[in-house]
Parts: structure tokens; C-alpha cells; sequence
């Protein structure tokens, strides 16, 4: 741990989605204090400005995502004897996690000001826009991979490419910093992202695509969940979600309700949710006994309200 502290910095240059969150919870339970995707208003000026000696690494050892990935040539040269770790993922897999995960943050960042300048101007310098767009992300992970390899190539000793999404973790990373391994599984962050990708397409594999379907999920998953249906929130006013109902019969009589007024087919439970099931008791014995049960696991409860 003592040379980790010596060098001082680490840096995580993985683009978003290739496992940044796990490295830096990794980082953390190893005694190296560090931050993922940096976003306060010092940073934005600096990367705008092109100072790269960053103020955040006065306080801290790490910084991992894409506010450092494009950065990695000037940060070498600003941080002598650095190390710097490369997550990569299946680009198939990883082009999937960007797409939801830009869909979301479309919905999300109105309300978060300083995240959208700031994600906005990063997007920009990493992929060239700032929407979505799978061509230009395949096309930027594989220069990006190809360029830092290419950068160390000399150097094996300064550079990991770790691929923590297909299941590498502490052998490899304590072994690259020289530090004992922790007694502690590695760190999985991002379960959540992971969780709704795998709903989604359980939902699109039940669920015919331009169908209607009453989705309880406590506000959690997005308007854009289910693409090419259509998800109505429980309890429904005039489209937006009206709150918890206050009794079964109420969920019950609005259950009905939106099955001859909006055409609602399914009924989805995701798990933030699954509580009403046993707080709803007598909701769940009409489903149970009225519908068929089209799926049920961890993520996932689906009936089908279909005659």
C-alpha cells in the first residue's frame, strides 16, 4: 500500500459502462481514496480549459471515468509514475448498458443542472456528440481501447486492461498495484443498471410489442422502459403516476378501470414494488385467482389480464 501512496494517483480510463463504478468502490476498499466521474464546477473549468494538473487530486488518489479517460497522455505527464487501469467490456454488451443508460439520462438530468452542462461537454470531447448514437460509440470504444494500448505498449508496467463486467477482479488489480488482496468479495456496483436491462427484455419477451400494460414500479424504471409498448403507471391520472393506492379494493376497482379504459393487457411488478404484493393482499389474490401468472422472479412479477 505504501507505493500505491508513494505514486499517489490512479486513474481508471474506461469509458462509462465498462465496470468504472465497481473499480473505484475497489479502489476505495483498498485504501486508495478515489472518485468516480468528477462533475463539480472546479473540473468542468479545468478540463475546459485545458489544466490538467486537477484540484481534485489534491484530495484525492484516484479518479476513474470518463472526466480522466481522454486524458490519459497530458495526465501521464502531470502525474509521473501514475498508474493506469483500462476496464473494457464486450462492446455488444457494453453498446446495450450506454444505450438505456443515455435514455435515462435524458429523463433524469433535467433535474440536475450542473450534471447535464457538465455531461454534456464531456460527451462531447469523448464520443463527438452528446445523444446516443451506436456507430459513433462502437467506433470511439475501439479507438479508445486501441489508443491507450497503444500509448503503454512499452510500458506493461504502468497499464491493466481489466475486463470486470466478464468477471476478473482482485487477482488481477492487487497484482498490477502490488497490494495484498482484501478479505472482501469485489465489488459489483451498477446491479441496478444490470437489473433493468435483464426486465426490459423480459418485459419485450412477454409483452407483444404495441400492447398496453399497467407497469408498478414506484417511479424507478423511466417512461422509455419498455420500448414499442406502452407502460401505464398505478395508481393513473390522465397518464401521470397519481400515488399508492390506499386499500386492495381501490387497486383492485382502478385494476379494472384501466383494463377496459386503456386497453391494459399485462400487469407488471418490478422489483421496488413488490411489496404491494404482500401489503395488497386482497390485489394479489384477484390476480392469483382471476389471471395467469406469466413470470415470476427476482426481478419481475407479470400477469396477464387478457380473457
Amino acid at each position: 500500500m505504501e507505493r500505491i501512496k508513494n505514486q499517489r494517483k490512479v486513474f481508471g480510463l474506461g469509458l462509462s459502462k465498462t465496470g468504472t463504478s465497481s473499480l473505484t468502490d475497489a479502489l476505495n476498499l483498498l485504501g486508495i481514496r478515489s472518485t468516480h466521474y468528477p462533475h463539480d464546477e472546479r473540473t468542468y473549468d479545468e478540463l475546459r480549459s485545458g489544466n490538467y494538473r486537477l484540484s481534485i487530486l489534491e484530495e484525492y488518489e484516484g479518479v476513474v471515468d470518463i472526466p480522466v479517460a481522454p486524458y490519459f497522455a497530458q495526465l501521464d505527464g502531470e502525474f509521473p509514475g501514475s498508474k493506469f487501469i483500462l476496464t473494457v467490456r464486450d462492446r455488444e454488451a457494453w453498446l446495450r448498458s450506454c444505450e438505456v443508460h443515455w435514455r435515462l439520462m435524458m429523463e433524469w438530468w433535467h433535474n440536475f443542472p450542473q450534471f447535464k452542462k457538465f455531461h454534456e461537454f464531456i460527451s462531447a470531447v469523448v464520443y463527438g456528440t452528446i445523444d446516443f448514437n451506436r456507430d459513433r460509440f462502437a467506433y470511439v470504444y475501439d479507438a479508445h481501447v486501441r489508443n491507450v494500448c497503444e500509448y503503454f505498449k512499452d510500458r506493461p508496467e504502468d497499464l491493466l486492461v481489466l475486463d470486470i463486467c466478464g468477471g476478473e477482479g482482485w487477482d488481477k488489480l492487487c497484482g498490477f498495484l502490488e497490494v495484498p488482496l482484501p478479505d472482501a468479495p469485489f465489488p459489483r456496483a451498477n446491479e441496478w443498471m444490470h437489473l433493468l436491462m435483464q426486465a426490459a427484455q423480459e418485459v419485450a419477451q412477454i409483452v407483444p410489442a404495441g400492447e398496453t400494460f399497467i407497469l408498478v414500479d414506484e417511479q424507478g424504471f423511466g417512461s422509455d422502459f419498455a420500448r414499442g409498448r406502452r407502460p401505464v403507471p398505478f395508481l393513473e391520472r390522465g397518464g401521470e403516476y397519481w400515488g399508492a393506492p390506499s386499500d386492495s379494493e381501490t387497486a383492485i376497482s382502478e385494476l379494472e378501470r384501466l383494463r377496459v379504459e386503456a386497453g391494459a393487457r399485462f400487469i407488471v411488478f418490478g422489483w421496488p414494488a413488490f411489496w404491494w404484493l404482500e401489503h395488497y393482499a386482497g390485489l394479489h389474490a384477484h390476480l392469483r385467482s382471476n389471471f395467469r401468472r406469466a413470470l415470476e422472479n427476482e426481478r419481475l412479477v407479470i400477469f396477464d389480464l387478457r380473457p
